[in-house]
C-alpha cells in the first residue's frame, strides 16, 4: 500500500538524435544513513542495511543494470538465457551446486532462490538465508561473486537449457502476451523496444553458437554495472569486510562498452494500431501519453509523484461512480501510471466496453478525464486523499519494523537502477506528508491540466479475433476526442452521505463463559449471551496490527442444487454494494483515513469473514462486522454489472484452452457431480440477485453458530467492544449449523480424459490427481507435503533438465479434514506435444519409485530443513496464530509445541515416506486429464 503512493513520473530530458543516451541517473536526495555504501575500485557498488524482520535471516541480491535492450539482433534472447545459466554451474559451484548447497540449509529453489530478466535489468536473490551459519553466509557471497563473471557455461549445459527455455517459450505465450508483441510494435515505434520481449527469438534460442553466449557475458556481466545488496538481521560492518574481501578481486574490465539507454522517438501525430486474439476474452481501448522520466530524482519530482497519484485516485472514484450509475457502454474504465522503458512512463486512459460499445465506453472514460482536467478536483475529494493518504503513512511508520527484509531491497534495486530515493521511514514520512499537508487545491488542479498533452499519444485496440472487423479506425477515436474536448461538461458535484455508519444505539452484552484454547495458553475463550464464540490471542509480532478471522459451517454445501449459480456470487455482490444506507462509494469515502475491513465470503463448506485493522481502528471494522450481519446491501446496479461482464466474457470463452481445461479437470474430479461449478451459460440462466440475497442471509446471520476469532496488538478496549457490536449480532442458540458431504470426488478407479482443442501455439497440459482416504494427524500432513516437495525435486531433474520437456512441474501434496479426511496428490505441466508421451511416463516412473525405493536421502534431509526453517519464520507472524486458531476450532487439529513438532520432523525418514507413499499409491483412485493441440 505505501509503495503504490511512488509511482515515477515527469518530464523533459535531452534525446539523442538516435534516441539513445549513456547519461547515469541521480537523486538529489541523501541515501538514508542506516544504508552502508561504497563502491569498489573495480566499480561494483554495495548497499548493506540491518533489518530484524525476519529475526535471523538475510536476503542477497544481484543487480545486473543490462538486460534484453543490450542484445544486437542476433543475440533475441540471451540475455535471459543468460539468467537460467547462472544456475547452472559456476567457477566455485559445478553444475547445480548453487542449488544443492542452499537447499541443504533449507533456503528453497524457486521460494527464496529466484531471478528475473528484463528489457533493462536482471536481478537475482537469495532470501531467508540463515545468519546463525557463517559458512553458509561466505557461499551465499561466492554465489553472488560468481555470478558476476565467472559462470561456467558448459555447452552441454548450455545445450540442456535450450529445451527448458523452449518449453518457458511455449508456457508464456498466452493470448495477453500475444496481443502485447502487436500492440508493442506500435506503443515502440521506431524504439529497439518494439524487438525484445525478453524470452526472445525460439531460432536464436535454438541455435546460436556457444561464444556467442560467452561474448556477451564478457561484456555485459562486469562490475560497474552491478550491484551487491544484503538487508538483513547481520553485523553491517563485518559484512561489509566480507563483501570486499570477496568481491575486490573481480578484474575492472578495460575498453568497457558504454551502457546504453534507449528511449521511445517522440511524435506529434498520434499512433494508432489493434490486436486481435483468437483466445482475447475482452475487448478494450486505451489511451497512452508517453511521458519522459526525468534524470535527476529530487524533492520536486516527489511532489509532482504525489500529485499524480492524487489525480488518479480521485479520477478512478469517479469512473467507478459512473459504472455504478450507468451500464450502458463500459464494463470497466480505469485510469494509471506505468513504467514502458527506463526512460519513458505512460499515463494511460482505459476502458474495457460491452459487445458493439467500445467507442461509447472510450467517450466515457475521455469525458471524466477531460471533466477533471477542465474544472479540477472538488475540496472534498481533495481533502478525503489527504486523510487516506496521511493514514496509510501513519500505519506504515507505526509498522516500520516489520517491513521485510527482501522489501528493502527491492527498494534498493530501485536506488540503484534508476535512483529512485531511499529514506529511512522517518524522512520518507516527513517529506511526503509534509508535500500532502501543504498541497493545495489550487497547485493540484492547475497540475491536472498539464498531464494530457497532444503530443506522444498512442491508442490500441485490442480484443478477440472474432470482433477484430468491429474495432473502431483511427479517425473515429480522434473525432470522440475532439467531440469531448469542445463539448459543454457540467463540473463534477460531490454528494456525501454524512451519516454515522450504525445509527441504533448499542450497549455491550454480558460474557456467558469463558474457556480456555487447547495448547494455547496466551489465548482467551468467551462466549457472549447470543451463543457468539470469541478467542482473543494479543501478540506484539507487529506493533499495530489485529487480524480477524471467523468462520462456520456449512456453506455452499447447504444449498440446494437449482440455487448453486446464485450462491457463487452472493458474497461477490455483498462486498460490492456497499453496507447499510451507504452505497459503495459512499461507503469507501465513509471509511476515509480508516485502516480497517472486512470481507465476507461461503466457500463450500464453510462461511465466514476476513478482517484486519489497526488498534485505533479496531472499532471500525467490528462495525462493518455487524453491519456485515445486520444491514447487507445488495444493489441492483452492481449485479446487472455483474451479469452484463459474465455474458462478455461468455462471449468468447470457448476458444479459451484454459478454461476448456480447467473445466474438464474439474468435471473430472467431481465424477460429474451437478453440484460442480462451470462457468457456461446455464450458470448465467440461473444467477437470481434474489435468491444471492436469501443465501447469504441465511448463511450470514447466527451469531451463535460463528468463532470470532482476533489476533494481534489488541487494545484494552478491545473485549469490551466486541461485546458491543458481536454481541448485538442477532443469533439461535437452538439451531447449529454443520456441512452437507455430497461427495464431491473422482469415481473409484482410473478416470483418463484426453482431448484435443485447435492452438496458435502447439502445447501441450497434463494433469493428474490421486485421492483417497486417510486419517488426519500432523505426521501423515507433513508426508504428504513432503511427498509432493519429493517429486517437485524429481521433476525438476528429469522432466525440466534431463528432458527439456517443461519448464516447471507443479506439484502439491495434502491433507483435507472437511468435509472428510482425504489425501490428495496433484500435479500439472505444459509441455511440447511430440514428449508429452515420454514425460507422462516419467511421470509415472518417479511415483512407482516413491513406494519401490527408498527417496534420496538428501532430497528429503533438504525438505525438513526448509519445513524448519519456514516454521520458524511462520511462528512470529500473527497469521500463522490465526491459521493455528482456525485449525483447532475448526479442524480439531490440536497445536504442537515447537519441541514435539521438532521431534516429529526428526522421526521421518526414508522408510516412513516409502510406507505412506505405498498407502498412496496403493489406495488411491485417480484423474489423468491431457489436452493436446488439434492437427
Amino acid at each position: 500500500m505505501y509503495n503504490t503512493h511512488k509511482k515515477q513520473i515527469i518530464n523533459a530530458m535531452l534525446i539523442l538524435s538516435c534516441h539513445v543516451m549513456f547519461s547515469q541517473f541521480k537523486t538529489t536526495i541523501a541515501l538514508d544513513k542506516n544504508v552502508t555504501t561504497g563502491k569498489l575500485k573495480n566499480g561494483l557498488t554495495y548497499y548493506i542495511l540491518h533489518n530484524e524482520e525476519p529475526k535471523d535471516r538475510a536476503s542477497f541480491y544481484f543487480v545486473q543494470n543490462v538486460g534484453a535492450i543490450l542484445e544486437e539482433d542476433n543475440q533475441n534472447g540471451l540475455a535471459h538465457f543468460l539468467e537460467h545459466m547462472a544456475f547452472n554451474g559456476t567457477e566455485h559451484f559445478k553444475g547445480k551446486g548453487i542449488i544443492k548447497m542452499l537447499e541443504k540449509n533449507g533456503v528453497s529453489f524457486g521460494k527464496d532462490i529466484n531471478a528475473y530478466t528484463a528489457q533493462d535489468e536482471t536481478v537475482y536473490n537469495i532470501s531467508g538465508v540463515p545468519v546463525n551459519n557463517e559458512k553458509l553466509i561466505d557461499s551465499t557471497l561466492w554465489v553472488l561473486h560468481d555470478w558476476s563473471g565467472s559462470l561456467s557455461l558448459n555447452n552441454e549445459e548450455i545445450d540442456a537449457e535450450r529445451g527448458v527455455i523452449t518449453e518457458e517459450w511455449r508456457t508464456r505465450r498466452t493470448s495477453g502476451f500475444r496481443l502485447k508483441n502487436q500492440t508493442d510494435q506500435i506503443l515502440y515505434k521506431g524504439s529497439k523496444y518494439s524487438k525484445r520481449d525478453v524470452i526472445g527469438d525460439l531460432n536464436i534460442i535454438n541455435n546460436f553458437k556457444y561464444p556467442e553466449l560467452r561474448n556477451y557475458y564478457k561484456k555485459w556481466y562486469r562490475p560497474d554495472l552491478q550491484a551487491v545488496i544484503i538487508v538483513g538481521d547481520i553485523d553491517v560492518k563485518a559484512m561489509e569486510e566480507r563483501v570486499k574481501t570477496i568481491f575486490s578481486n573481480i578484474p575492472l574490465v578495460k575498453k568497457a562498452t558504454p551502457r546504453k539507454y534507449y528511449d521511445i522517438p517522440k511524435h506529434d501525430e498520434l499512433y494508432f494500431g489493434t490486436a486481435s486474439d483468437k483466445e482475447a476474452v475482452n475487448t478494450q481501448i486505451t489511451l497512452q501519453y508517453v511521458l519522459d522520466e526525468p534524470m535527476v530524482k529530487d524533492s520536486a519530482l516527489t511532489r509532482k509523484n504525489v500529485m499524480n497519484s492524487f489525480y488518479t485516485s480521485i479520477l478512478n472514484s469517479r469512473l467507478k461512480e459512473l459504472l455504478l450509475k450507468n451500464q450502458k457502454s463500459s464494463l470497466n474504465l480505469k485510469a494509471y501510471f506505468e513504467p514502458i522503458s527506463r526512460l519513458n512512463t505512460s499515463f494511460n486512459l482505459s476502458a474495457t466496453a460491452q459487445k458493439d460499445r467500445l467507442l461509447e465506453s472510450f467517450e466515457e472514460v475521455y469525458t471524466e478525464a477531460e471533466r477533471l482536467k477542465r474544472y479540477g478536483a472538488v475540496p472534498a475529494e481533495l481533502d478525503r486523499i489527504k486523510k487516506d493518504f496521511i493514514s496509510s503513512y501513519d500505519d506504515f511508520l507505526k509498522n516500520k519494523d516489520k517491513v521485510d527484509s527482501d522489501s528493502w531491497a527491492d527498494k534498493l534495486t530501485g536506488y540503484f537502477l534508476k535512483a529512485k530515493p531511499f529514506l529511512s521511514p522517518e524522512d520518507d514520512y516527513n517529506l511526503v506528508v509534509g508535500i500532502i499537508k501543504k498541497l493545495s487545491l489550487e497547485e493540484l488542479n492547475n497540475y491536472l491540466k498539464t498531464i494530457q498533452q497532444n503530443t506522444n499519444q498512442v491508442v490500441l485496440v485490442t480484443g478477440s479475433d472474432k470482433e477484430k472487423n468491429e474495432f473502431p479506425t483511427k479517425q473515429a477515436v480522434i473525432d470522440v476526442m475532439k467531440k469531448v474536448e469542445t463539448m459543454p461538461l457540467a463540473p463534477y458535484k460531490k454528494e456525501v452521505n454524512n451519516d454515522p455508519l450504525i445509527q441504533k444505539e448499542l450497549k455491550p452484552v454480558k460474557i456467558k463463559e469463558n474457556f480456555n484454547v487447547p495448547e494455547l495458553a496466551d489465548a482467551k475463550g468467551y462466549i457472549l449471551e447470543n451463543g457468539a464464540k470469541i478467542i482473543i490471542l494479543p501478540t506484539n509480532y507487529s506493533p499495530d496490527q489485529v487480524l480477524f478471522t471467523a468462520f462456520g459451517k456449512g456453506g455452499k454445501s447447504l444449498v440446494k442444487q437449482e440455487d448453486l449459480a446464485s450462491a457463487e456470487i452472493a458474497t461477490t455482490l455483498a462486498r460490492s454494494s456497499g453496507l447499510s444506507n451507504f452505497d459503495s462509494t459512499a461507503l469507501k469515502e465513509k471509511l476515509t483515513g480508516k485502516v480497517a475491513k472486512v470481507s465476507p465470503y461461503i466457500t463450500e463448506n464453510t462461511q465466514g469473514f476476513q478482517g484486519s485493522s489497526n488498534g485505533q481502528d479496531l472499532e471500525t471494522m467490528l462495525q462493518l462486522l455487524y453491519l456485515s450481519f445486520e444491514a447487507p446491501r445488495f444493489d441492483v446496479n452492481i449485479y446487472d454489472i455483474l451479469k452484463t461482464q459474465y455474458k462478455n466474457r461468455l462471449e468468447n470463452l470457448k476458444e479459451d484452452n484454459d478454461n476448456a481445461f480447467n473445466d474438464t479437470v474439474a468435471l473430472a474430479n467431481s465424477n460429474h457431480n451437478p453440484r460442480t461449478f462451470i462457468f457456461n451459460e446455464k450458470f448465467l440462466e440461473n444467477i437470481n440477485l434474489q435468491k444471492a440475497e436469501k443465501i447469504y442471509r441465511d448463511r450470514i446471520r447466527n451469531a451463535a453458530n460463528f468463532t470470532f476469532v482476533f489476533v494481534g496488538n489488541i487494545p484494552e478496549s478491545a473485549l469490551g467492544l466486541i461485546q458491543k457490536y458481536i454481541g448485538n449480532i442477532p443469533s439461535d442458540l437452538t439451531a447449529t449449523s454443520s456441512f452437507t458431504d455430497h461427495n464431491l470426488e473422482p469415481a473409484e478407479g482410473k478416470t483418463v480424459v484426453h482431448f484435443q482443442r485447435k492452438m496458435q501455439t502447439p502445447k501441450s497440459t497434463a494433469y493428474l490427481h490421486l485421492t483417497g482416504k486417510m486419517e488426519y494427524s500432523e505426521e501423515n500432513a507433513i508426508g504428504m507435503y513432503i511427498i509432493g516437495e519429493l517429486l517437485s525435486k524429481r521433476f525438476l531433474q528429469t522432466i525440466r533438465e534431463e528432458e527439456g520437456g517443461s519448464y516447471g512441474v507443479s506439484v502439491k501434496g495434502s491433507l483435507q479434514v472437511i468435509p472428510k479426511p482425504r489425501y490428495d496428490l496433484t500435479l500439472s505441466f505444459d509441455c511440447n506435444p511430440e514428449k508429452q508421451q515420454k514425460l507422462m511416463q516419467i511421470v509415472y516412473k518417479e511415483l512407482g519409485d516413491l513406494k519401490s525405493k527408498p527417496v534420496i536421502a538428501s532430497d528429503l534431509e533438504d525438505i525438513k530443513k526448509a519445513i524448519l526453517k519456514n516454521r520458524e519464520e511462520s511462528i512470529k507472524t500473527n497469521s500463522y496464530w490465526g491459521s493455528i486458531i482456525y485449525n483447532i476450532s475448526i479442524n480439531a487439529i490440536p497445536n504442537m509445541q515447537d519441541a514435539d513438532y521438532k521431534n516429529l520432523i526428526s522421526k521421518i525418514n526414508q522408510k516412513t515416506i516409502q510406507q505412506l507413499s505405498k498407502h498412496v499409491l496403493d489406495s488411491s483412485s485417480s484423474v489423468e486429464v491431457i489436452m493436446d493441440p488439434k492437427q
